[in-house]
């Protein structure tokens, strides 16, 4: 109403973060005006204006970030370890409400911004539209809608099949159409029944025309990638994120790879390596264990591998970390068994694997939106950009599991409601 003064909130902590790379202030506040931040930094330096109407919350042994940004998520599947290919099996009508309820569970968990890596034919697209009309409460969301695959290749079923540079070409150009934000390339096999997780899927002719079609456009790209070949491929094409960065050959053998590393380095693109989904398996099996006292002997395997993969898999990062790859934090959730809400996990699996504690904060908020395409909109906390503001009990600078102590979460300058969370 005319006349009515401006509503602010100011925010109060012991800490902040604010996604700058800077250390953390102390005794530190945001000043929020409707949806957007109007001053960051020390309590004394961060003063609403005379006579404003303020709502002054305040937060004893906590830390005020930026709200959370996974790069990777498949918002549709319930991560309650169902395969993709059965997955696909329901109905779109059903996958779109599982969509919204995984939104919500995400965002009360601190995630104010995610990618979602791929859905079923149009799913994504009225997901993201429901949420930008209000229909359903979650985070922003980037979708590529489907990702562009071969026949018979890992994600086939959810809708965009492509053969040769022409068909690939016209793939972007449709997906683009029906309102793409950034186009998704499944660079080789995968857990898809039909596929071969050992073996590249498209030629570097193929990748070339599909990054060149998404450039052109202005559009980045991602590439599943789970054997070495694939990434080789998707350095050589261009591609501007490499998914899951895995140095499988096509006989299953495990080779370091340093040629690879330095290439991703010396590129600068993005790598977004899915630590925790492998823990995530683990973790489900070890309860089955606990729970049956036995295991099937597929299962048995399946154990004895995930562990060696996971193994294999820190090594590989901390490798990339020290050759100065850009690492970022996206949880590949809720995908397999690794359930929705839980993406800090992902945070904390890429300290384990030797980025600091700052550097994987950033890797999950600044340098996560940036290898988006958000960078100017998430990841961090400054004067005119949207209220999107996370705060945790304790310091994560020390302690990242602190980013799972969720006490408030502000989207737009608007508190989310959490319930029982």
């Amino acid at each position: 109403m005319p006349g009515t003064p401006a509503q602010f909130t100011l925010l109060t902590a012991p800490r902040l973060w604010d996604g700058s790379g800077d250390p953390p202030l102390d005794a530190a506040a945001v000043l929020i005006e409707g949806d957007r931040i109007v001053g960051s930094g020390r309590q004394g330096d961060v003063c609403p204006p005379d006579g404003a109407h303020v709502e002054r919350v305040d937060y004893a042994d906590a830390t005020i970030l930026p709200g959370l940004v996974d790069t990777h998520t498949h918002l549709i599947a319930p991560g309650d370890g169902t395969a993709g290919d059965d997955l696909a099996l329901e109905e779109d009508g059903i996958l779109l409400l599982r969509g919204a309820k995984n939104a919500r569970t995400i965002l009360q968990s601190g995630v104010t911004t995610a990618r979602d890596n791929g859905a079923k034919n149009r799913v994504a697209f009225s997901l993201r539209e429901g949420l930008q009309r209000g229909l359903a409460v979650g985070p922003r969301v980037v979708v590529c809608g489907r990702p562009i695959t071969m026949t018979g290749g890992h994600m086939w079923y959810f809708g965009s099949e492509a053969d040769g540079e022409e068909r690939a070409r016209a793939e972007v150009r449709k997906l683009l159409k029906e309102g793409a934000d950034y186009i998704k390339i499944v660079a080789s096999g995968g857990s898809t029944r039909t596929s071969d997780p050992r073996r590249a899927s498209y030629t570097v002719a193929e990748l070339q025309a599909i990054t060149d079609e998404a450039h052109r456009h202005g559009k980045l790209t991602a590439a599943h990638c789970a054997c070495a070949r694939s990434v080789e491929n998707c350095l050589d094409a261009g591609v501007d994120m490499i998914v899951h960065c895995v140095f499988t050959e096509a006989d299953g053998s495990y080779r370091e790879r340093q040629d690879l590393v330095e290439r991703l380095a010396k590129a600068q693109v993005w790598v977004n390596p899915t630590l925790h989904i492998l823990r995530a398996g683990i973790g489900r099996l070890t309860e089955t264990l606990e729970r049956r006292g036995r295991l099937s002997t597929r299962q048995e395997r399946m154990l004895a591998w995930t562990r060696r993969e996971l193994e294999v898999r820190l090594e590989a990062v901390g490798r990339m970390i020290r050759a100065g790859v850009r690492i970022v934090a996206g949880s590949d959730s809720p995908w397999n068994a690794y359930g929705p809400g839980g993406f800090a996990f992902e945070i904390e699996a890429l300290g384990h694997a030797g980025l600091s504690n700052g550097d994987a904060i950033l890797s999950g908020t600044a340098a996560a939106a940036e290898s988006i395409g958000v960078g100017d909109a998430a990841g961090r906390l400054a004067p005119g950009r949207p209220a999107d503001v996370l705060i945790v009990r304790g310091d994560p600078a020390h302690d990242l599991a602190a980013l799972r102590r969720v006490l408030d979460v502000y989207q737009g300058g608007r508190r989310v409601e959490r319930g029982g969370c």
